[in-house]
């Protein structure tokens, strides 16, 4: 981690603790750890799925069979129609529990399908949507037909691998209590005896070498065959995808847009106008520089002084592109100076090092947010110290301001904040903003690091 602050180097009193890594993954998805201890581990919530999912399979199926085709039958009368719709509701309802049982089983999540009609429609439309839903009916069949098929297959191989061990574990119990009594089936005496001890030991010891690979392969199957009934299809996520692509490249347009309109603004109002008064003072020595040399003199230092202030404000602009301290030396040496040379007190906080490998766009961004949250620091919050932290995950870069001012920010259209989140939604990040009135105000905002372009060498 490394810290550099500027003249007034507390930092803010509110400042939020440096970003983590991400969390450790949810604990009810799939042990990346596939070891056999791992898989052991995992045994205990495979069977408290397993277990019962019989009982619940044969249930719903009693549920949902017995519905359905009491609303078909009931479909010549008015009743029958919003009988077959809560069937479809109730089979939907019963999909969802399945699916969070998977989950709660260590399974991978299964991505919720689209139940409702996006945009504007009527009541009756609504209404009537699950009969034109395909998820509803693929509910419907897997929990009415398949889900008990693959219950009953699942359960009986649970059954009867606990038997087997069960026997193996009561072996030892049955030379205590004599082999006739604990399997009740008449006598065995001799070789048959010895067989009979030498294959339950045998098959016990493999069910229970096996037990962990056959609930996981349980609980997989009953996952595998519930995707393409409970999930979403593979149609609606390239749908999102294209949908997401299309809003991303809008974002990036408005906020292009939105900054070359600022470009303009701050030309118009810089260095253009110092531009014209550095003509009209040369006009004006160039006409007194033989009759009144002292003023013509007093003229061409104004001048200067003006071709100064235009080129420090051009240099100014040019860093909103993309300064050459960022591309020479990289976002880290870019992000110190920038916090040296804030009005307000910054506190850089982040362990990226002169060394860091990000695509130049994600670079160019972060710096532009930066660089803008500093600046409405500065301007508009009060604020009296400031926090900035950068932290690279396997993903994302996130970038996170924090200052002790009044707080109270909101995002306006066309204003920045607003800008920040065009530019960021671009590249596919977000950006959150939490600013209570009184402070403090905390502006995060994640740029995803895989999927951008590297520029060729």
């Amino acid at each position: 981690m490394t810290t550099t602050s500027p003249s007034a180097p507390a930092p803010a009193p509110h400042a939020a603790p440096p970003a983590s890594p991400p969390s450790a993954a949810d604990p009810l998805r799939p042990p990346v750890d596939w070891s056999y201890g791992a898989l052991w581990r995992a045994v205990p919530r495979g069977l408290g799925y397993l277990i019962p999912t019989f009982v619940i399979a044969i249930a719903v199926s009693a549920l949902l069979n017995s519905m359905f085709s009491g609303s078909v039958g009931l479909l010549l009368l008015v009743i029958g129609v919003p009988f077959l719709l809560l069937t479809l509701l109730v089979a939907r309802w019963t999909g969802a529990l399945e699916v969070l049982r998977l989950r709660w089983a260590g399974h991978a999540e299964i991505v919720e399908p689209h139940w409702r009609l996006e945009g504007e429609t009527s009541a009756w439309r609504r209404m009537l949507h699950p009969f034109a839903n395909g998820h509803y009916w693929l509910s419907l069949l897997h929990g009415a037909i398949v889900a008990p098929i693959i219950a009953t297959l699942t359960f009986i191989v649970i059954v009867l691998w606990l038997s087997l061990i069960a026997v193996l574990v009561a072996l030892p119990f049955s030379f205590l209590g004599g082999w006739d009594d604990l399997v009740g089936v008449g006598p065995f005496d001799g070789e048959l005896r010895a067989v009979g001890v030498v294959l339950a030991v045998v098959l016990g010891v493999v069910a229970a070498v096996t037990l962990p690979y056959i609930v996981r392969a349980s609980v997989w199957l009953h996952a595998v065959v519930a995707r393409p009934f409970l999930g979403r299809f593979k149609s609606e996520a390239l749908e999102n995808q294209v949908s997401s692509l299309f809003s991303s490249r809008q974002a990036a347009v408005a906020a292009e847009g939105t900054s070359l309109r600022r470009i303009e603004r701050d030309i118009h109002d810089g260095p253009q106008q110092r531009l014209i008064r550095l003509q009209m003072d040369l006009a004006a020595a160039e006409r007194r520089v033989e009759t009144a040399p002292e003023e013509a003199r007093e003229l061409l230092q104004a001048a200067r002084r003006q071709a100064q202030d235009a080129l420090d404000e051009l240099r100014a602009l040019s860093r909103g592109f993309a300064p050459p301290l960022l591309m020479d030396r990289g976002l880290f040496a870019a992000l110190e100076s920038l916090a040296t040379r804030s009005s307000v007190p910054v506190s850089l906080r982040s362990a990226l090092g002169s060394s860091v490998d990000l695509p130049d766009e994600v670079a160019r961004t972060a710096y532009f947010t930066a660089s803008e949250l500093i600046a409405n620091v500065a301007k508009h919050s009060g604020a009296t110290a400031a926090t900035l932290e950068v932290v690279r995950t396997e993903t994302e870069l996130v970038i996170r301001v924090t200052d002790d001012g009044h707080g109270g920010a909101v995002e306006r259209t066309g204003h920045g904040l607003a800008g920040l989140r065009e530019r960021s939604a671009g590249l596919g990040g977000t950006i959150e903003v939490s600013s209570p009135e009184g402070g403090p105000t905390v502006v995060t905002v994640s740029l995803p690091v895989l999927g951008v372009a590297q520029p060729s060498a």
